[in-house]
């Protein structure tokens, strides 16, 4: 493993004094990381080293990825991620930072890379020049867990719903939501999906939203929606639901008891929550990512809306063609 002191250039240094005390975290990032690296389990130690690096860039996802060399389109294998399931799906369509990982010798002959991947959903902000360097100064210090990873890769199947929530995660969301759609078009229905997520205001630093949010929320939309309900979490702080049969005024309606529910419990922080709804009618067409995407543009809306107002806000999605 690369010695920490590798790190400790001029440069690396000016930067994590510019960036808010990046030497400081960067060293106690990499006893973490190392620490977890011996944990008997390895699919345990990488999930936990996944969420150590969501936990410190406030907002992210993050998960360790194995590529064949030469490369393939589509061949890449997680091989642990934070939140569960979403990383490689939710990724093009906000930001996302790729760091390699080098290996060493330690793999020769598998024809193998492996990178270590960060993102942050669409509309939220941008990684920083001093979060960037961080994260591509943690990259080497990941070797030993990356190869305890691609030791026991592909060796048991994954979970199919998201471990800290209970909920689907992104990908299978979709294909659930698939199925809903081809019944509602053989009965004619309308549907309506709900993007949820927060906003900061009031000058409030850190995070937008918890773990402890997230799952607390996550029961919330168990207690306030019907059990026939589907729903989701679609990023490292988004959640969503597809409701069957509900239009958007009742989902506006429904929008209102949610929002004032969440933000209840954000009392004082300076957060707010914020939903975006998309309703799909009957042999539209439109499949579940492109409802999903019109619902997340309407919940675009509403966080700006709710920044500038300080205030809880549902926004309807409405397309440019009337």
């Amino acid at each position: 493993m690369t010695n920490r002191a590798d790190f400790s250039t001029d440069s690396y240094a000016n930067a994590g004094s510019a960036g808010g005390g990046n030497a400081e975290r960067f060293d106690r990032l990499v006893r973490m990381i190392e620490s977890l690296a011996g944990l008997p389990d390895a699919t345990t130690a990488g999930s936990a080293a996944c969420a150590l690096l969501a936990a410190e860039f406030a907002d992210s996802g993050v998960c360790v990825v194995a590529r064949p060399v030469p490369p393939l389109t589509g061949a890449e294998t997680v091989l642990a991620d934070y939140p569960y399931g979403i990383g490689l799906a939710d990724m093009p369509g906000g930001e996302s930072i790729t760091i390699p990982v080098d290996l060493g010798n330690v793999t020769a002959g598998r024809s193998v890379s492996a990178a270590l991947l960060a993102w942050r959903s669409p509309g939220d902000r941008r990684f920083t020049a001093a979060e960037t360097e961080l994260l591509t100064a943690i990259g080497p210090h990941l070797r030993t867990l990356v190869v305890r990873l691609l030791d026991v890769a592909g060796g048991g199947k994954r979970n199919a719903l998201d471990p800290e929530t209970g909920l689907w995660p992104l990908p299978s969301f979709l294909a659930q939501a698939d199925r809903r759609f081809d019944r509602l078009d053989i009965e004619e229905r309308v549907g309506t999906m709900f993007a949820i997520g927060w906003v900061k205001s009031g000058g409030a630093t850190g995070s937008e939203a918890s773990s402890a949010v997230i799952r607390e929320s996550a029961e919330t939309l168990r207690d306030m929606l019907r059990p026939s309900d589907l729903i989701g979490r679609i990023g490292p702080t988004r959640l969503a639901a597809w409701c069957d049969g509900v239009d958007h005024l009742i989902a506006a309606e429904r929008g209102d008891r949610i929002v004032a529910r969440l933000d209840a419990m954000l009392a004082g922080t300076g957060r707010h929550a914020a939903i975006g709804i998309a309703s799909r009618w009957a042999r539209s067409g439109d499949d579940p990512a492109t409802v999903l995407a019109n619902a997340r543009a309407g919940l675009e809306q509403a966080r700006l809306t709710s920044a500038a107002t300080g205030r809880p806000v549902v926004r309807i999605w409405q397309s440019e063609i009337s």
